[in-house]
């Protein structure tokens, strides 16, 4: 229903017809946890009751089979590891040797950057200090700021 006055519509609205309490935010917990334990007995009923078939399924099947290798082939391969093993063990020797190197020569150059920075200032308190030279400028002064007036017309 609506109602015109001076060129604004009014509008009456209507009363919502009842729909009941709302629902309790308790219950609906305990719905929810209800139905997931039920969920839970069911899924560990089925995993008890076909405990081997998952297995026969093709998704669940292990494409890889084992496969019997000879006791020679199995020594060389250890063999072919340990050869490997005592390359890379000194291959990581040889670098730990070259940082040792490398730190030693760091550390030296850094102990001699320090001295030159010390020569240095000491080089530079024993230089006497140039005197400044006064700048003479004249001092000019500005005229005094007049304000012109204009005449009206």
């Amino acid at each position: 229903m609506s109602y015109e006055l001076e060129g604004e519509r009014e509008y009456q609205t209507e009363v919502a017809p009842n729909i009941g309490p709302l629902p309790n935010r308790r219950r609906i917990t305990i719905v929810i946890y209800i139905v997931l334990a039920l969920i839970g007995i069911g899924a560990a009923v089925l995993w008890h009751a076909y405990d081997g078939a998952l297995e026969y399924l093709p998704t669940f099947k292990s494409e890889t089979t084992s496969q019997a290798v000879s006791l020679k082939s199995f020594d060389d391969y250890q063999r072919a590891v340990a050869g490997n093993l005592r390359r890379h063990d000194e291959m990581l020797q040889a670098q730990d040797v070259e940082i040792k190197r490398l730190t030693d020569q760091v550390l030296q150059l850094i102990t001699n950057m320090y001295s030159l920075e010390s020569s240095i200032r000491d080089a530079q308190a024993a230089i006497p200090p140039v005197p400044k030279q006064a700048s003479k400028k004249a001092a000019t002064k500005l005229p005094a700021f007049t304000p012109v007036r204009k005449e009206r017309e």
